[in-house]
């Protein structure tokens, strides 16, 4: 560890956010370059990022079997969906062996300042001068939010019985009626935990200003998503619309959604089982009349509505952004490293991969030619979102083809090796129709 007395201290590899982003950097880049010196920042006092924070009852919505540090398995390296204490575990168990290895060093409550400096947040007067030798890495880029710690967009007038999901695991034995806000992950983690716990559907209220597509879990599975992800690629091809990919995928059950009278118009990546499914097309309380602005004493005051609400009630905050579409940046730009996703929705596969790329000996220019991809938010997303991932794995395999066969957090990487690499070269087929298609459909964006 560093002596807080240290003012001065030299580093290869500052990265700031010891979130499941830095944490699968720091893993990948001290197992690539186990010489390299690495130092991890963030203002929390553990490692974890937004697990931390968030909900008791959270699970994984995807396999544990790609999620993590490529080092080390998280879970059974299969179908499970992990629990925050699991992963929180797991997590703590990974800076350990990293700081362990002597090359490794991570700082809990320290904030960074800019230009090298970073501050000892228990004692401000404490300012710690990096020597940065290699690059500052930006793992906080994300941003990800959680109901607990965010502020929501709505105002909720004093003495409104009102709380994030967090404490449902106390509040649900305490009302009759439940306003879910939401539609997101965290939203239908909510409504599902309300129906486990035997509350009636009648009284669950889902707040839901728009329907949303989803990921079926049972076939977005260990060995099967790879094949899933090309037949979305080649739907997309023939696409004339955005809501084609959608309504082709649902046909052979990959993509789901809770009302077939409605069309959807969000697509985040959510991800439910077929059971979830039905549970969650149960809650016939569905309000759809805009987002929420207001919450007084006795009404919900919608965009395009006001409802009086019913006695004994309390709303259930689920709105925060979990993973906000940001702007995209330039994943290397001088001595500075920004972790974005590089593969939809993979955010710890493409942090890995991101260090494994560093240490490619080419130019700068062609390593920004692994371009990011902001996470999606409407179906209008995922046409740029297919196209761009195909086109950064092919890019990633004539690198380093055999990392990202071994690699535990490519989905990829559970198939055969005839099967695995007979879809590289399926996707290196799809890759120019799918560009083409994107043009096409530039119009919906």
């Amino acid at each position: 560890m560093i002596s807080p007395l240290h003012k001065k201290i030299h580093t290869d590899y500052l990265i700031i956010g010891a979130g499941a982003m830095g944490l699968a950097f720091a893993d990948e880049m001290h197992t690539q370059n186990p010489h390299a010196t690495i130092t991890i920042i963030d203002r929390r006092p553990q490692v974890g990022g937004h697990w931390n924070n968030a909900y008791p009852y959270v699970m994984l919505h995807q396999p544990a079997a790609y999620y993590g540090v490529n080092s080390s398995v998280l879970g059974n390296g299969s179908t499970d969906l992990s629990s925050k204490t699991e992963i929180l575990t797991y997590f703590n168990k990974t800076i350990e062996k990293l700081e362990n290895s002597g090359k490794v060093t991570f700082l809990g409550k320290h904030n960074y300042l800019g230009n090298g400096k970073v501050e000892n947040m228990d004692n401000l007067d404490e300012v710690l001068h990096f020597n940065i030798r290699k690059k500052i890495v930006n793992a906080s880029y994300m941003k990800v939010e959680v109901p607990s710690t965010t502020k929501p967009k709505y105002l909720v007038d004093e003495g409104v019985p009102f709380k994030p999901l967090n404490d449902l695991v106390e509040e649900y034995k305490k009302w009759k009626n439940f306003y879910i806000i939401g539609n997101g992950k965290t939203g239908i983690d909510a409504v599902l935990y309300l129906i486990g716990r035997g509350i009636k559907t009648d009284n669950i209220h889902w707040i839901t200003p728009s329907d949303a597509w989803y990921f079926n879990r049972d076939i977005a599975q260990v060995g099967c998503v790879s094949g899933e992800i090309l037949t979305h690629v080649s739907k997309l091809t023939k696409a004339q619309r955005p809501d084609d990919i959608f309504l082709e995928m649902e046909k052979s059950g990959g993509i789901m959604r809770i009302d077939t009278s409605s069309l959807p118009t969000n697509w985040r990546c959510a991800t439910v089982s077929t059971d979830e499914l039905t549970k969650l097309r149960s809650v016939t309380n569905i309000i759809q009349k805009g987002y929420v602005n207001r919450i007084t004493s006795k009404e919900l005051i919608l965009q395009e509505e006001t409802i009086t609400y019913k006695e004994d009630s309390i709303f259930i905050d689920c709105t925060a952004n979990g993973l906000a579409k940001l702007k995209k940046e330039p994943v290397f730009s001088g001595n500075l490293i920004t972790l974005q996703p590089i593969l939809f929705c993979q955010q710890v596969f493409s942090a890995a991969a991101i260090a494994r790329l560093e240490l490619v000996n080419i130019s700068e220019k062609t390593k920004n030619k692994v371009i990011p991809i902001p996470h999606p938010e409407k179906i209008e997303d995922w046409p740029r979102q297919l196209s761009v991932s195909v086109d950064n794995l092919l890019r990633l395999h004539k690198y380093f083809p055999l990392w990202m066969y071994h690699s535990r957090l490519n989905f990829m990487s559970y198939e055969p090796i005839l099967k695995y690499f007979g879809y590289a070269i399926k996707a290196a087929f799809l890759s120019k129709p799918a560009k083409k298609a994107v043009k096409r459909l530039g119009n919906y964006q």
